[in-house]
């Protein structure tokens, strides 16, 4: 009977640190889950989530990257002005004499992974077209690299070119030391500037814009879109980078979650806008003015994603 007592005395010290044990994680698990929370109150793909829903996407895949509408209601597309604009540039086309590799003297070259060359063309030909006297481009990479061969090759180099860049390595790596003493590099946010700095530009000068491509709080690209834009000058072009027809974004990234949603705000804001009108759009000249594309500039039909707007 002793025995007895004394296992059951064993087991009731054993429960009671069973118990504290499982305390203890019930306190390490609801910190974990506190932890994983943070950012997430609604988890990804929820109703209430900025993150895609990939088991809806698939449901409606269709509807989503297949039946390319020829219209995008409350936005003119401006066909009539983009197709003046490519016959302009016409003459200008052979003139631009890319490499498809890294060339000794040359800055960009088509095969480099991020800027090809369906955006240079046509960032060439806005260069050749409007002559801009000001160039400032947030972010950097390279389309920078375009700016600076055109701006040497056609212009003597007398655009004044100016980079905002906060992670500016790359950037440096890819220019020439003459460079360095010609163009400005703004090595901060573009958060931290006054809005007022792009006021610098002129009729015919260009603003670049390679963002986060998300709009969320305290975004640059909530920044540009809400603050710089409704500065500038009538007559200053702005070019997004990554903008696809008709304002999707290509099946592999949405499958790949990338959750970007610039195109979307960039949509919205150009339905009913009388403000500001599409000058060129290459991924909707790719899709239903192929023909033109392959007999002029066939190197361009591998793609791209640019969208051109100019402020009335």
């Amino acid at each position: 009977m002793l025995g007895l007592f004394r296992t059951n005395r064993k087991s009731r010290r054993q429960l009671k640190a069973e118990l504290s044990q499982a305390q203890t994680d019930v306190q390490r698990l609801s910190a974990e889950n506190a932890r994983l929370a943070i950012g997430h109150h609604f988890a990804p793909g929820h109703y209430y989530s900025t993150i895609a829903n990939l088991e809806e996407v698939r449901l409606h895949h269709d509807a989503i990257f297949k039946n390319i509408p020829r219209e995008l209601a409350g936005i003119d597309l401006n066909e009539a002005g983009q197709r003046d604009f490519f016959n302009q540039w016409k003459p200008l086309f052979p003139e631009a004499d890319f490499p498809v590799a890294k060339r000794e003297g040359r800055r960009y070259y088509t095969d480099n992974g991020w800027y090809p060359y369906g955006d240079a063309i046509f960032l060439y030909c806005m260069m050749r077209h409007f002559r801009p006297t000001r160039i400032i481009e947030v972010g950097s990479g390279f389309s920078s690299c375009v700016i600076l061969d055109t701006n040497e090759q056609f212009f003597e180099n007398q655009i004044r070119c100016t980079f905002i860049e906060p992670e500016a390595e790359r950037f440096l790596q890819a220019i020439t030391p003459e460079d360095r003493g010609r163009v400005d590099l703004v090595n901060k946010d573009v958060r931290s500037l006054p809005p007022e700095y792009f006021q610098a530009l002129n009729p015919g000068d260009i603003l670049l814009i390679d963002s986060s491509h998300v709009s969320k709080v305290n975004s640059d690209l909530n920044f540009l879109l809400f603050q710089v834009l409704p500065v500038l000058k009538s007559g200053v072009l702005v070019h997004f980078h990554d903008i696809f027809y008709p304002f999707e974004y290509p099946e592999r990234w949405v499958y790949e979650n990338w959750s970007w949603n610039e195109a979307y705000v960039l949509r919205a804001f150009l339905q009913y806008n009388q403000t500001f009108k599409i000058c060129f759009m290459n991924t909707l000249w790719y899709r239903f003015h192929a023909e033109q594309i392959q007999t002029e500039i066939p190197r361009a039909m591998k793609g791209g994603g640019s969208l051109w707007l100019q402020k009335n």
